[in-house]
């Protein structure tokens, strides 16, 4: 993978400096009027064992549907070729924002689909990546063109991102990277309704969807990174008022465990920021403080469940061991050969603060 980056990074500076042979300007698509085109901002792959079915949608104007292409064959190459014929403006790929894997190829394997975008001279690295789950890229994105277009509504998802703390963007090339340096990654899953909804994140294990992150699970994840700005978490302490805490910010890092000098674990110790939302206030010391409690382990969980994903598939999916390594230099080789995540007690430490404002004061 790495060598054919390479190749692929030395033809575009051949390109770019006007001294390409043949072989590889014949790589780029025909020159082509504008209005002779019509672009596709979304592509689904879905496959089973008789190849695999490619969908297409651009983005629309108000009231309109989008308009879905199809084209099947035993790889996407044949499919995408396929799709030419079935209109009269030439396809054109070069705007393709979003990339649609249904789940049924993910357990197949999600490295042709990868591998394909980054061969594609029209393709780009940087388009967002998501997991059709329960279900197919084509329903998903036939679903949403019944109210607009699966790239409308996933443009939308991604704008809202900061706004929610279980699911993030990830690009292609974030996962091809993954995968490259440990052979796991993870990647948002959405729902095949109307409204692409998230449903948490795939888990990828050697370029197979190995299993799914649910909602607990992905607030987890967004702890462990720090993707967390903004969520409610809504906390009842022991014998006292309920109360909704707006969590505004978490920082995370990862610690390694050794006995001697044997790895045995890993530990995230996460900081968790908020203010009190509703309910009544925190007028001393010891009713913030059991709010903090509260919050604390409601995150430690959430951070423990997603811990337990990468122990159960066995899959560094959050690259735990390399951002621990970031801490203890000194023990880099132990934390990135040949770590089995099944054989590491993976732990949470959480602590939380409530953020002095008139709302905590009274």
């Amino acid at each position: 993978m790495k060598r054919l980056i390479a190749v692929l990074l030395a033809a575009a500076m051949l390109l770019l400096s006007g001294c390409a042979p043949l072989s590889l300007t014949g790589m780029l698509p025909y020159a082509r009027e504008i209005e002779d085109m019509e672009l596709v901002r979304t592509l689904g792959v879905d496959g089973d064992g008789e190849g695999v079915t490619v969908t297409g949608s651009g983005g629309t104007q108000e009231g309109e549907k989008a308009n879905l292409v199809t084209g099947q064959a035993s790889t996407i190459s044949a499919a995408v070729l396929t799709m030419q014929s079935q209109g009269s403006s030439y396809l054109y790929f070069g705007h393709v924002g979003q990339l649609l894997l249904g789940e049924e190829l993910a357990r197949r394997g999600v490295e042709d689909s990868l591998d394909y975008v980054l061969r594609d001279v029209e393709m780009r690295l940087e388009m967002a990546l998501y997991l059709v789950r329960d279900g197919t890229a084509g329903e998903a994105m036939e679903a949403a063109a019944q109210e607009g277009s699966a790239t409308d509504r996933l443009e939308a998802l991604a704008e809202d991102v900061g706004l929610t703390a279980d699911t993030m963007t990830r690009s292609v090339k974030d996962v091809l990277a993954d995968l490259e340096d440990r052979n796991a990654s993870f990647a948002p899953a959405i729902s095949a309704d109307d409204t692409l909804t998230a449903a948490g994140y795939g888990i990828l294990k050697d370029g197979v969807l190995a299993g799914w992150a649910d909602r607990d699970a992905a607030k987890g994840v967004n702890l462990i990174l720090s993707r967390v700005d903004a969520d409610v978490v809504e906390v009842a302490p022991a014998g006292q008022a309920s109360a909704a805490l707006r969590v505004v910010g978490a920082r995370s890092v990862i610690r390694p465990v050794f006995e001697g000098d044997t790895l045995t674990g890993l530990r995230v110790e996460c900081r968790v920021e908020a203010n009190l939302a509703e309910g009544p206030p925190a007028e001393d010391d010891q009713r913030r403080q059991t709010l903090c409690d509260a919050l604390a382990e409601i995150e430690r969980e959430r951070i423990q469940a997603a811990l337990d994903l990468a122990v159960k598939y066995n899959a560094d999916y959050l690259g735990l061991c390399r951002a621990a390594a970031l801490l203890a230099p000194w023990h880099k080789q132990d934390l990135l050969d040949g770590v089995e995540m099944k054989n590491l007690t993976l732990t949470a430490q959480v602590e939380a603060v409530i953020q002095r404002s008139y709302h905590a004061d009274g």
